[in-house]
């Protein structure tokens, strides 16, 4: 499908945004930002962007982490699109997915 990429990529940027947005709006989940496993990713292979820095704004814009990229076909999400049977398959192995190692509170990892 024309597309697919594209749709995939924003997918996983999109969760990743959220990550960062929790914990810029006060965290209630109480998330370590040096926990955070989901990386971003973009559809070119950019060896400068494999482990980053950001949230360096100062502003208050953001949460100072390290951070990365893959590549879109190496991203989880086209893992599960590519696995998936059908679409209710696809939500639940979206589902699934690790974005944190473990809470504080909570030794077990949190799910997208």
């Amino acid at each position: 499908f024309t597309g697919d990429f594209h749709a995939i990529g924003a997918a996983n940027n999109l969760l990743a945004a959220m990550l960062d947005n929790h914990i810029k709006q006060g965290n209630e989940l109480k998330i370590d930002a040096k926990k955070i496993t989901w990386r971003r990713c973009i559809d070119m292979n950019d060896r400068q962007l494999r482990n980053v820095v950001d949230g360096l704004d100062g502003s208050g814009d953001g949460v100072v982490r390290e951070d990365g990229f893959d590549i879109t076909v190496a991203s989880e999400v086209m893992a599960a699109f590519c696995l998936a049977s059908d679409i209710s398959d696809l939500k639940a192995r979206l589902g699934r997915i690790i974005v944190v190692t473990a809470l504080p509170e909570n030794p077990s990892p949190l799910n997208s």
